[in-house]
C-alpha cells in the first residue's frame, strides 16, 4: 500500500535552485510528491503519474528522479517536477502505478 502526499509550491524549488551555479533556473520544480510504502512488502513504482480532472486524464512523465524505484516497507521517497498552476487547480486526483499494475490514487486537497 502506498500513501501519496503531493505538495504544490514546495519549498524544495528554492532549495534546489540555490544549489545551482549563479542562480540559473535548472531546478524549477514546484511540485513535490512524497510516496510512502505503508505495506509489508517492497513496492516498485515508476516515475510518472496520471493527473485526473474534469477535462480528462493527462500522464505526467517529467518526474525526477527518473526510472523505476524500489520502496521498502516504511520507506518514503520524494519525486519532483514542474507543474502548470492552472492544470493543477483543475485536477481532482493523481494516480501512481507499481510494477505489478496496481494503481494508487489520492484526491488533491486544497
Amino acid at each position: 500500500m502506498l500513501k501519496i502526499t503531493p505538495v504544490m509550491n514546495s519549498p524544495a524549488e528554492d532549495i534546489l535552485s540555490f544549489k545551482t551555479c549563479c542562480s540559473i533556473r535548472v531546478w524549477d520544480q514546484n511540485l513535490e510528491i512524497h510516496v510512502k510504502n505503508t505495506g509489508e512488502k517492497e513496492v516498485e513504482v515508476y516515475s510518472y503519474f496520471d493527473l485526473v480532472g474534469k477535462k480528462g486524464t493527462k500522464r505526467v512523465e517529467n518526474l525526477m528522479p527518473h526510472g523505476r524505484h524500489r520502496i521498502e516497507p516504511g520507506q518514503t521517497i520524494a519525486f519532483y517536477c514542474y507543474m502548470d498552476e492552472r492544470m493543477w487547480q483543475e485536477a481532482e486526483r493523481i494516480i501512481f502505478y507499481d510494477s505489478e499494475g496496481q494503481a494508487y490514487s489520492v484526491d488533491i486537497s486544497r
